[in-house]
């Protein structure tokens, strides 16, 4: 027979023993989880070092200027604002200056962004890429091959090859974004008319901590209007007017800087 003062004092006892085993447990679990951050933070860390190593090194073209009072305009805003929504004609120039004002970003290493993500959508196979032979970055080369095309004359092919290799430049079409997270980034996403209101709060819902976003279209140019669907930058420029930290820009035929015939072309197209 077991009286109950000793059973009591067993109880306790185990009671300790199990209160003392389950707090080394869980100083283990604590000890591990911030060993692990410190080697996540290290890593990154390194990883940003190497990054602003790259970029500091990397000139731009200084051939290159602003062929109008706008264009510069454009940069200023996206220097200030945090979401910049651009519209306008075809041939103003739009998609490489935003793309300078990035790089110029990068440069100055403003909100500490060391990374620019480029993305569009890919209307013409319905979004879906799938059938197309190879990998992803195979199947996906031709629709962002103008985003790079671009970078390469902004900053040259070797710095381009080397901000490709080090994750300072990334491009991915606008269905693989899913589940990503901006962070430390310039993201822009071009060809924006041809994104559902539901593609263009994709996006815009993945805007992380440090983070510019700039959205670039042309409303002429919507595929998914052919089809009588409204686009999501037509929307974008409705829905969030008045909201802080977000710009509108737009450019007109007459702000045209590719050739002085496209102007006519293009007014006599927009001709109501």
């Amino acid at each position: 027979m077991e009286y109950p003062i000793f059973r009591c004092n067993r109880d306790h006892r185990m009671s300790k023993y199990n209160s003392r085993a389950k707090d080394k447990r869980s100083v283990k679990k604590q000890y591990e989880e911030e060993q692990l951050d410190s080697i996540v933070r290290s890593t990154e860390q390194r990883e940003d070092e190497q990054k602003a190593d790259i970029i500091k090194r990397t000139t731009v073209n200084k051939e290159i200027k602003y062929k109008n009072a706008k264009q510069k305009d454009l940069v200023k805003l996206i220097q200030e604002k945090q979401i910049v929504f651009i519209k306008g004609s075809a041939g103003t120039g739009k998609s490489f200056i935003a793309l300078k004002a990035a790089i110029e970003v990068l440069k100055n290493n403003t909100m500490g962004i060391n990374k620019i993500a480029l993305t569009k959508p890919i209307v013409e196979a319905g979004e879906s890429i799938g059938f197309l032979p190879g990998g992803i970055e195979e199947k996906t080369d031709p629709y962002m091959r103008s985003f790079i095309d671009n970078v390469q004359e902004l900053i040259g092919k070797t710095s381009t090859k080397e901000f490709l290799a080090n994750g300072i430049i990334e491009s991915v079409p606008l269905p693989y974004i899913r589940g990503n997270t901006f962070r430390k980034s310039v993201s822009i996403l071009d060809e924006a008319q041809n994104t559902t209101q539901t593609a263009m709060k994709l996006f815009i819902s993945r805007i992380g901590q440090n983070c510019k976003m700039i959205i670039i279209g042309d409303s002429d140019q919507s595929d998914l209007m052919l089809r009588g669907e409204d686009h999501g930058l037509a929307d974008a420029f409705k829905r969030f007017k008045g909201v802080d930290g977000v710009g509108f820009f737009e450019f007109t035929e007459d702000d045209i800087v590719r050739s002085d015939i496209l102007i006519d072309i293009m007014k006599c197209y927009n001709k109501k």
